[in-house]
């Protein structure tokens, strides 16, 4: 009750429901401080094991001072309520109370296999906890959040389930059906995972640095979710999945994901797959934004290396112009594609 008092400003919505509904008591039975019904049940439950992992995190500290974390099981869909899963454990909702009996775990950590990771992985990410996931999917889809949970939710790590075993990392769930039969080896580096995975060991310096400044931005988009804007830097970025020139309206069925950093007065580090980028200036001055400059490249040691400069076909997306020109915009822009062109650098300019 200390704790809740103290923080009761910032508690999650999620908490503070079930303690106003009681009331706001600041001192009684759990069934009268948080309800007589399931919710008040778990939160009971949510205590002890806090409590008692504690205790653990504290044994384990004093022989080795490592940052201890907690995996959570989510509630699945068709869970109705608590009791139709391992009810008390580290689930977002609770976090309130896993902060206030376990002071000395440092994360509090989500396995994620259904489709709505970023709704989820946000879920985690909330008041201030850092979001590390332990264990999730590989395959286009594990790809597609990792880059999300660590350019837009500042996750410090990503950790598909069975790195070990081929059939994980080409895709394959810990509940789904092995390959029957002897297979043919594939190759592993080439990968959708594998190749996001290089892709984010050349960043990691500049992720890093961005993360800390908040000039990071990450999308993770599909046929039910083919873009979204993203306000970075001075700019807009108008993220869809990549479309065809003469029939722009046509959506793909592709995954698609990005991690943008704005690096400088009008440019961009852009890298993922699957995806096309337009840029919308967002502050006064002239309306429509064109790419003065727009290399594809690499990171060797951390130095940026130039592959292609691109321009013309490289660069325009749409044809019709009288349309893009309604639009307010040049039709020219960003196109990733792993692997060769998975990591780009811009620089824009505005006109008239």
């Amino acid at each position: 009750m200390d704790y809740l008092v103290k923080h009761k400003q910032d508690l999650l919505p999620e908490l503070r429901q079930v303690w106003d509904a009681a009331g706001s008591k600041t001192s009684g039975t759990w069934a009268e401080v948080f309800g007589a019904g399931s919710k008040g049940e778990e939160i009971f439950m949510a205590w002890n094991y806090a409590r008692y992992l504690n205790a653990v995190a504290e044994a384990g500290k004093k022989e080795y001072a490592l940052p201890m974390y907690v995996n959570a099981w989510i509630v699945q869909p068709e869970d109705k309520g608590p009791g139709d899963y391992p009810s008390g454990g580290p689930q977002s909702h609770l976090h309130d109370i896993w902060r206030a009996g376990a002071p000395l775990l440092d994360l509090l950590c989500p396995d994620i296999y259904l489709p709505d990771f970023t709704g989820i992985a946000t879920s985690y990410s909330r008041s201030g906890n850092t979001l590390f996931v332990p264990e999730s999917a590989a395959g286009t889809p594990g790809a597609a959040n990792a880059f999300y949970a660590i350019g837009q939710l500042r996750a410090i790590g990503y950790s598909p389930f069975g790195i070990d075993n081929v059939a994980r990392l080409v895709g394959v769930g810990p509940d789904g059906p092995q390959p029957a039969g002897p297979q043919p080896a594939p190759d592993v580096e080439a990968q959708p995972f594998s190749v996001a995975y290089k892709t984010l060991a050349q960043l990691a310096p500049l992720i890093l640095e961005h993360q800390s400044k908040g000039t990071i931005a990450a999308a993770s988009l599909n046929r039910q979710n083919p873009g979204r804007e993203i306000k970075l830097g001075d700019y807009i970025l108008n993220v869809g999945l990549p479309r065809d020139r003469r029939t722009p309206d046509a959506v793909p069925n592709l995954t698609g994901y990005g991690i943008f950093m704005s690096t400088g007065p009008d440019e961009y580090l852009l890298a993922g797959d699957n995806l096309q980028i337009t840029f919308t200036p967002n502050t006064p001055g002239p309306p429509i934004a064109g790419i003065a400059r727009q290399e594809n490249g690499h990171f060797a040691n951390g130095n940026w290396v130039v592959t292609r400069y691109l321009a013309g076909d490289d660069s325009v997306l749409r044809y019709d112009m009288a349309t893009v020109a309604d639009l307010g915009q040049s039709g020219s822009g960003v196109r990733l594609q792993a692997p060769n062109r998975a990591i780009q650098r811009v620089k824009l300019y505005r006109y008239r």
